[in-house]
């Protein structure tokens, strides 16, 4: 089982609004996405979910599940939606 590391410093001290985590595979829905992510409060994390149970599902599912246990407000939303979005 993979370990998670702090993050660079560099992220520590960015002044993001939002923060959206996706699998690559989705990154040509951004405009989806962004616009999700866009009407979100500042500070809220927009993680997208491929619709099968898979490596990269069940890691982002992990990342949720921490950052919730930190207080970090997060936005879950599932793959089928921004491919309906885009439509």
């Amino acid at each position: 089982m993979r370990s998670f590391t702090s993050p660079p410093r560099a992220l520590h001290k960015a002044k993001l609004d939002n923060l959206a985590l996706l699998p690559a595979s989705l990154l040509p829905f951004k405009a989806e996405y962004q616009a999700i992510a866009n009407q979100q409060a500042p500070g809220t994390i927009l993680v997208v979910l491929p619709t099968s149970d898979s490596l990269p599902r069940r890691t982002l599912e992990r990342v949720i599940t921490r950052m919730q246990a930190r207080g970090q407000p997060v936005q879950i939303v599932m793959k089928r939606q921004l491919q309906e979005r885009a439509l």
